[in-house]
């Protein structure tokens, strides 16, 4: 009985050595990280297809706390300013600290959330951390940049005059279309009959904007959406025929006076071709306004 109560206070004390010499668990709490600091170098850029190759903008953030030694993946997202990033273009960076783009990377990423090619506006920039999916992200405070993307084929394939110079007055859905310059896309012209009045161009038929008009001085302003402020009309002082030219490359208006009197007057004029066989010439309608437009 003697030796089988030794045994009991020997296994007792061995348990009590045991749980004392247990080491106590390091438990690591990841807790939600300090934001990162972002840095931007050139944040005002003018793009031009011609230095697409250039490095037009760089960024470099410092490295968040999450509370230990993370690894953190980092991606920087693009938005239209104020658009309160609902919808950014997030590119990944794995753990790199800083990202340098070209002028033609940067243009990409401008017309990808919807800039308007050759018009200043202002894009929104910011860092995302993150160590899990399941932790909330760090983000850096907002910078903005100040950006006049470029087109390499222009948004319209026609623009469209409407006005009450124009043979359809100020209804949007009769807008006169314009012809694209054969040399540069960009460049949309319209040689015809203009009455004296006020005119506006529309990017599309039915819609007031996108939309051009004057900025009162001789230039071109552009309201890319219906809240956005309405451009003053651009006026023809005196009816008679003129030859207008819109550059969106360049964002200017003429309109210089032609003469049309040594141009012919046709009663009729079809088309003909292999759509109809060859055989019955379709006959086309003139402008009520201009007799030279079919």
């Amino acid at each position: 009985m003697k030796a089988l109560i030794n045994k009991i206070f020997l296994f007792l004390s061995c348990s009590l050595f045991l749980l004392a010499c247990k080491k106590d668990e390091v438990k690591v709490v990841a807790t939600d990280g300090t934001s990162p600091q972002l840095t931007v170098v050139q944040t005002k850029q003018v793009m031009l297809e011609e230095q697409k190759a250039d490095t037009a903008i760089s960024f470099s953030w410092t490295k968040p706390d999450f509370g230990y030694a993370a690894a953190v993946n980092y991606s920087l997202q693009f938005a239209k300013k104020d658009a309160s990033f609902a919808n950014p273009k997030t590119v990944a960076l794995s753990n790199a600290l800083q990202k340098k783009y070209t002028v033609a990377e940067l243009n990409a990423i401008a017309n990808e959330i919807g800039l308007t090619g050759f018009v200043e506006q202002q894009m929104e920039v910011r860092v995302k951390a993150e160590i899990s999916s399941d932790l909330t992200p760090a983000y850096s405070t907002v910078s903005t940049i100040t950006i006049t993307p470029y087109l390499s084929e222009p948004e319209y394939p026609v623009v469209y005059l409407v006005g009450d110079a124009t043979e359809g007055e100020w209804d949007n859905t009769k807008g006169t279309p314009t012809f694209r310059d054969e040399n540069d896309a960009f460049v949309y012209t319209y040689t015809g009959y203009f009455k004296a009045g006020g005119l506006k161009i529309l990017g599309y038929l039915g819609a007031w904007a996108p939309q051009w008009g004057s900025n009162g001085s001789g230039g071109v302003t552009f309201r890319a959406k219906d809240p956005d402020p309405d451009p003053a009309n651009f006026t023809v002082a005196t009816s008679g025929y003129y030859t207008l030219t819109l550059s969106l490359r360049n964002t200017t208006f003429s309109m210089v006076p032609y003469d049309a009197s040594a141009a012919p007057v046709y009663s009729s004029i079809g088309i003909i071709g292999e759509f109809n066989s060859w055989s019955d010439i379709m006959p086309m309608t003139a402008s009520a306004m201009n007799p030279h437009i079919w």
